[in-house]
């Protein structure tokens, strides 16, 4: 077969449809192989299409570098969503927050496990004279920290990382009433408990607060006890098994802590 100096789109198409991926620990010798000085005589690719890309060697040959490179770049895979339905003075919410998910996010981390955080749980919420008024379970103290932390939520924005951090802070202090201010200060700085108050005791935090009562009380199938937690929409009935169930969905490279927690991906 002469050697390929340029490849018809069809056979492009069918190259990337049809190829195999080359393995990981593969690539990094293909790309200094492949990066070397040309040779004085042409390199002849002998391999069907389906082929080209099935080595360092015949990417070489077939003079398909551009598209085989494309091809064995690591594709963007999507982290495993966790939501987690909580009140912020619940024992079992605060002892899953502190003990099992804020562990298992910091083992992990972003790319792998994608959380959202909605305290709320049982309480009840009325609209008074064209305001939301809320009612707790555990009395009006977790009324108030449920909406700060909501607002630590809305505060940090995208900074998830230190919304988590504040929120975690808060939720494994002794006194979970006397933690925002020095949690705060460890975890974001950047905003101060004025700033939170000022959220909370405004209609924003008010509105962000009727949206997770709108999230929880619209949960299929209703949550029956808190923590509610859904990995990936589906109840996780045993908390305990949150860093399995998370390696086992996860369609990416399989993490060093679930290597690490003895998982085997099957």
């Amino acid at each position: 077969m002469a050697s390929v100096t340029w490849a018809p789109l069809a056979s492009l198409l069918l190259l990337l449809l049809l190829v195999p991926g080359v393995p990981s620990q593969t690539r990094s010798r293909c790309y200094s192989q492949l990066h070397q000085k040309s040779q004085l005589t042409k390199p002849v690719c002998s391999q069907p299409v389906y082929d080209w890309c099935s080595s360092c060697d015949s990417a070489r040959r077939c003079q398909t570098r551009t598209e085989c490179f494309a091809l064995w770049r690591p594709q963007q895979v999507s982290p495993v969503t966790v939501r987690l339905f909580y009140e912020a003075l619940c024992p079992p919410s605060r002892f899953f927050m502190s003990m099992v998910l804020f562990p298992t996010w910091a083992l992990l981390g972003d790319n792998v496990m994608d959380i959202t955080l909605v305290p709320f749980g049982n309480a009840q919420e009325t609209e008074v004279n064209g305001t939301w008024e809320f009612t707790c379970q555990h009395g009006e103290l977790e009324c108030e920290l449920n909406m700060a932390q909501t607002c630590v939520l809305y505060l940090l924005g995208r900074q998830f990382p230190n919304a988590f951090a504040v929120i975690n802070c808060m939720t494994s202090a002794a006194d979970p009433e006397t933690s925002l201010e020095p949690c705060l200060k460890i975890y974001a700085p950047q905003i101060s408990v004025d700033d939170v108050m000022k959220c909370v005791t405004g209609p924003q935090g008010k509105e962000m607060m009727h949206q997770n009562a709108m999230m929880t009380n619209h949960l299929s199938p209703p949550h029956t006890f808190i923590p509610w937690i859904l990995v990936e929409e589906s109840r996780l009935e045993n908390p305990a098994e949150l860093l399995n169930t998370v390696c086992h969905l996860y369609k990416g490279e399989v993490p060093d802590a679930c290597r690490r927690n003895t998982f085997s991906r099957k």
